[in-house]
């Protein structure tokens, strides 16, 4: 063995790992076109909060796409994409005494792909860190107008990732998995310390 590969186990690629490769494979998804939209207003939201500005010198017109792609993106995860890429719906209904009641649904997974998971849950899941990062660095930098534009993309991304996450029993159930497996690791650590 060279010097320069110990402790470097090399292994060829298996079969599983081109299928972890090829998990966001959109034209291999149930629902190419719904992935593609799941993405497409995600992204237009970031290119023009963080482009736009250097490409138009209007201010207002700039705040206006973002909060139009905003408004796309979240209409369509809330009622197109997250119904069918990953069969689930959240919305909230009001009783006649004027409670408001948050009802969380799940269809069947008929035609579900994991394809179509995978690209739901990391494109959602990363745009709502992303923007609250970005509020996070505005609050830093004392950018009040941007940390308005961006408060709104990160509270829009995690009002459908919560409401989501609350119809999953899948998400629920790793989410408990990761919680136990950082609270041993967490206790590990300590024992050592």
């Amino acid at each position: 063995m060279n010097s320069k590969n110990e402790g470097i186990e090399m292994k060829p690629i298996l079969k599983q790992d081109r299928e972890e490769i090829s998990k966001y494979d959109i034209t291999k998804a149930a629902h190419p076109g719904i992935c593609f939209f799941h993405i497409f207003f995600k992204f237009c939201a970031f290119f023009s909060y963080l482009f736009l500005g250097l490409i138009i010198s209007s201010t207002l017109f700039q705040y206006i796409l973002i909060m139009i792609f905003h408004s796309f993106d979240f209409y369509t995860v809330k009622n197109i994409t997250g119904k069918f890429l990953v069969g689930l719906r959240w919305y909230s209904d009001f009783t006649p005494k004027g409670d408001e009641i948050w009802r969380f649904e799940c269809f069947d997974k008929c035609k579900r792909s994991k394809i179509d998971s995978s690209v739901f849950w990391t494109f959602q899941f990363g745009a709502s860190c992303a923007w609250a990062f970005f509020v996070f660095t505005n609050v830093l930098s004392f950018e009040f107008v941007d940390i308005i534009f961006a408060g709104i993309g990160a509270s829009l991304s995690w009002i459908n990732l919560w409401g989501f996450y609350k119809c999953s029993k899948d998400q629920q159930r790793k989410m408990k998995g990761v919680q136990s497996y950082l609270t041993k690791k967490g206790l590990q650590m300590a024992v050592q310390s």
